[in-house]
C-alpha cells in the first residue's frame, strides 16, 4: 500500500528524481496553489449573510416610558462577494441602528400608547444609516412597534458606597459633601415603586492625607433599566487635614442655683483633637463645663458628672478628666 502511494505522488509532482523530503515539500507547494485557486473562485462568488443590528433610541420622552426590550434587534440578511462578508466578519465594525423616537411619533401612526413603523420607513431608515457596501437583501421585523406607559416622577436621595481610611494623624475635617444628594427619577408606577434610594459605583480611598474632590457614577439597578435618571453622577468633596491631640483646663460652673458649692477638683481636663490650622483659633473661653448638682439628694453619693455646655465646632472631643466629680453644698 505504501509503495502505491509513493508511486501515486511521483506521478502528481513528476520529481523522481528528487529526495523524498524535496518531494514532499514541492507537493505540499503544489497543494497549497491549488487550495488558494479554489478559495479565490470559491470566495469570488456572492454570498448571502444574516448579521445582528442592534437598536439605539434616542430623544425619548419624559412623559412616558417605552416597553420595548432592551435587547431589541433587527436581523438584516446582506449579499456580497465571499471575501467581502469574510472581511466584514473579521474587521468591520459592527453597526447600531438609532432610532429618533421624536421622528418616529411625527411620521408614525402613532397614540399614546403605541407607536409603528412600517416597512418602507424602516428601509429608509436602515439604509441611512447602517454602513453596508453591500445589497440589503431583507431585514427582519419588517414592522416595529414601539409600546408605551405614562411616566412618573420621583426624587429620591443618594447614598455613597464609600469605604475610606486615613494616614496617621490624618481625619475627615468636615461632612463628606454629596452633590446633588437627590436626583430626579422618571419611570413606571410599578418601577419607581421598588426604588427607595440610589447607591453610587463603590469607591475605596486608602492611606487618605490630602482632601479628594471627584465624580461618582450613580448605579442603575440592572432590573430596572427602563427607569430614567435624569443625573447619572454625582460630585464628592473630602475634606482631610492632619491632626493633632492637646488638652486644656476648664473651670467647673453649675446651671442650679443651689447655693454656694464647692467642687472637688475645681477645674476639669479636657482632651480633644485638633486640626494643624485651626490650633490657634482655640481658646479657653470657648469651652464650659458644667456639673448639675440636685439639691434634693439626700443619699451620702456626692458625686456628679461633668457634661461640656459648649466647646468649638472644629474640635474632636476625645477625653473629659475626671468624669465625676465630688461636691460640697454650703448653705
Amino acid at each position: 500500500m505504501e509503495t502505491d502511494f509513493k508511486i501515486l505522488a511521483n506521478k502528481v509532482i513528476n520529481v523522481n528524481g528528487l529526495p523524498s523530503k524535496q518531494k514532499v515539500i514541492v507537493f505540499s507547494f503544489c497543494l497549497f496553489i491549488s487550495l488558494f485557486f479554489w478559495l479565490l473562485i470559491k470566495f469570488s462568488k456572492d454570498f448571502q449573510l444574516t448579521v445582528r443590528c442592534p437598536v439605539s433610541f434616542v430623544n425619548l420622552p419624559t412623559d412616558r416610558v417605552l416597553m420595548c426590550n432592551a435587547d431589541t434587534s433587527f436581523l438584516i440578511t446582506i449579499k456580497a462577494q465571499g471575501f467581502q462578508l469574510l472581511y466584514y466578519q473579521l474587521f468591520q465594525k459592527k453597526n447600531i441602528l438609532k432610532l429618533d423616537v421624536a421622528q418616529i411619533q411625527n411620521n408614525s401612526n402613532s397614540s399614546d400608547s403605541i407607536s409603528y413603523l412600517g416597512y418602507s420607513q424602516l428601509s429608509k431608515l436602515i439604509g441611512k444609516q447602517i454602513d453596508f457596501n453591500y445589497e440589503i437583501i431583507n431585514f427582519l421585523p419588517d414592522t416595529f412597534a414601539l409600546h408605551w406607559e405614562k411616566a412618573f416622577f420621583k426624587k429620591l436621595p443618594v447614598k455613597l458606597n464609600l469605604t475610606i481610611s486615613y494616614q496617621k494623624q490624618y481625619q475627615l475635617y468636615d461632612t463628606i459633601m454629596i452633590e446633588p444628594d437627590s436626583i430626579y427619577v422618571s419611570g413606571t408606577i410599578a418601577d419607581l415603586a421598588q426604588l427607595n434610594y440610589f447607591v453610587t459605583k463603590k469607591l475605596v480611598l486608602n492611606n487618605l492625607c490630602t482632601s479628594q474632590y471627584l465624580f461618582l457614577d450613580i448605579v442603575q439597578p440592572p432590573h430596572l433599566s427602563k427607569i430614567k435618571m435624569f443625573t447619572e453622577k454625582v460630585k464628592l468633596s473630602i475634606a482631610v487635614e492632619k491632626f493633632t491631640e492637646t488638652e486644656i483646663e476648664v473651670p467647673l460652673t453649675t446651671l442650679n442655683n443651689t447655693g454656694k458649692i464647692k467642687f472637688f477638683p475645681e477645674k476639669v481636663k479636657i482632651t480633644y483633637q485638633v486640626a494643624l490650622k485651626d490650633f490657634k483659633k482655640v481658646s479657653r473661653e470657648m469651652f464650659e463645663a458644667v456639673a448639675n448638682v440636685d439639691p434634693s439628694k439626700t443619699n451620702d453619693d456626692f458625686n456628679v458628672k461633668v457634661e461640656l455646655l459648649k466647646y468649638p465646632s472644629f474640635v474632636k472631643i476625645s477625653k473629659i478628666y475626671p468624669e465625676k466629680i465630688e461636691y460640697i453644698i454650703f448653705k
